[in-house]
């Protein structure tokens, strides 16, 4: 029985297999390299009725390639594709019927799945040309196709798991924002960035005086974080010569940060109106009865507000409107898990069935579930008016996100961007403006 796709022949009965759940491996030329910075070798395909699977060369030297579009054609076709990562797949194919395996694992089981598998040809090759993109061309291809095919055997399970309400927002909306944010990298002096962050291998994602970040969504609590390379773009030092090394490819640097995102989160939740002054200073108003906040006396505001947040409510305080309605919502959700085992999060439908032993715990998890399916929402919307705009997203990091602007764009475009975020004025945003990411 043949494995490897060469004819147009063995695409078409390859075809018949295409209302089958089908698993779907890409073969790209390096498995370090941010997927922006390599290509598509091959695809493997295991069609869940077949007893081995399949693999189609596209730039491969050992095979008769076929061309990629043909590939995609092919592919479009399948009802029912799983594949590891579909952010990393959207690199190489828009495929509308991929579900991601790692998101459906978590979403069913409150857990990270992790698999990786590497044959001895791999680490071979790997220990021998790992900092070059086209490895992979000369690791053979029956060894790919080994490789997936015991990567298949371990998740092939997963396959059959529930897709629950949120499976949709996550696999088609979520993975299509972080993919479309990550895309753009973010422009660098590359000798100061190297010199500084000190990437593991500066081939694997910086090019053309610009660095590629990757976004894993698959955390629990499900905000992501944004890491690639050894370097984490989520918690970039605020020490200026860290800051210095990031310089736009366009004309500046707009900043967008949401004011006290996460008690505004929590407000809308609530139905409690805040206006657009600072959130933190509203509140302190109401248990300071003071008009003007000092510098000093804000820093502790905001860190009894983020204890409040979380149902650690000081005692003096508790009387507070805003207060005594944050500890109803702690007690609701805290009801709710014990009673049921369960929570479900408004927006996303995330359920969380994962051990908590307090309720500030469930909170936590909640306000962070909703910070990342309100940016979600939103950004959507971003990316939709950014489409035939020259500046791009760069960096997104929880409350704040920051845009390469052009001139070329127009003067109007700011405060347009602005609005968007501000999503009908629920989240006000303030703007700064910088030549590098040093926005003080």
């Amino acid at each position: 029985m043949f494995y490897i796709i060469e004819t147009k022949d063995q695409l078409r009965r390859l075809l018949s297999l295409r209302k089958e759940k089908t698993y779907l491996e890409v073969v790209s030329g390096n498995d370090n390299f941010h997927p922006s910075l390599t290509n598509t070798l091959a695809v493997y395909l295991r069609p869940e009725s077949t007893n081995h699977g399949f693999i189609i060369p596209i730039d491969h030297s050992d095979g008769l390639n076929t061309e990629k579009y043909i590939v995609e054609k092919v592919l479009s076709k399948f009802n029912d594709l799983y594949v590891w990562d579909k952010k990393e797949l959207l690199y190489h194919f828009i495929l509308k019927s991929a579900n991601d395996l790692q998101l459906l694992y978590l979403l069913n089981k409150n857990k990270r799945f992790d698999s990786r598998h590497d044959t001895s040809t791999h680490s071979y090759y790997y220990n021998k040309f790992g900092s070059k993109n086209y490895v992979n061309n000369i690791v053979p291809l029956s060894i790919h196709y080994e490789r997936a095919e015991k990567r298949y055997e371990e998740i092939k399970k997963i396959m059959y798991l529930t897709k629950d309400e949120s499976f949709d927002f996550y696999n088609r909306v979520a993975l299509t924002v972080f993919f479309m944010f990550e895309q753009n990298g973010i422009g660098v002096h590359e000798e100061n960035f190297i010199n500084l962050f000190k990437p593991k291998d500066p081939e694997y994602n910086i090019q053309d005086r610009t660095v590629y970040t990757y976004f894993n969504p698959y955390n629990i609590t499900s905000r992501p974080t944004n890491s690639f390379n050894s370097v984490n773009f989520s918690a970039i030092p605020h020490k200026k010569e860290y800051r210095d090394c990031f310089i736009p490819k366009n004309d500046r640097f707009v900043e967008f940060d949401f004011d006290g995102y996460h008690i505004r989160i929590l407000a809308d939740q609530l139905g409690y109106e805040l206006t657009n002054e600072s959130a933190h200073k509203q509140l302190a108003k109401m248990y300071t009865d003071k008009e003007i906040i000092s510098e000093e006396e804000y820093k502790q505001i905001k860190q009894t507000n983020f204890h409040a947040l979380y149902g650690q409510i000081p005692e003096k305080y508790k009387d507070v409107e805003f207060f005594i309605l944050i500890q109803q919502y702690v007690d609701k959700l805290w009801e709710e898990f014990t009673g049921s085992g369960k929570v479900v999060c408004p927006i996303s439908n995330r359920v969380f069935k994962i051990d908590m032993d307090t309720p500030q715990k469930l909170m936590n998890y909640v306000i962070q579930n909703l910070e990342t399916s309100y940016n979600i929402l939103i950004f959507k919307n971003l990316l939709q008016y950014l489409r035939n705009k020259v500046c791009k997203v760069v960096l997104y990091t929880y409350d704040s996100v920051v845009i390469d602007f052009s001139e070329e764009d127009g003067s109007d475009t700011i405060n347009e961007i602005k609005e968007i975020l501000q999503y009908n004025n629920t989240f006000p945003v303030n703007i700064k403006q910088s030549n590098n990411l040093n926005f003080n």
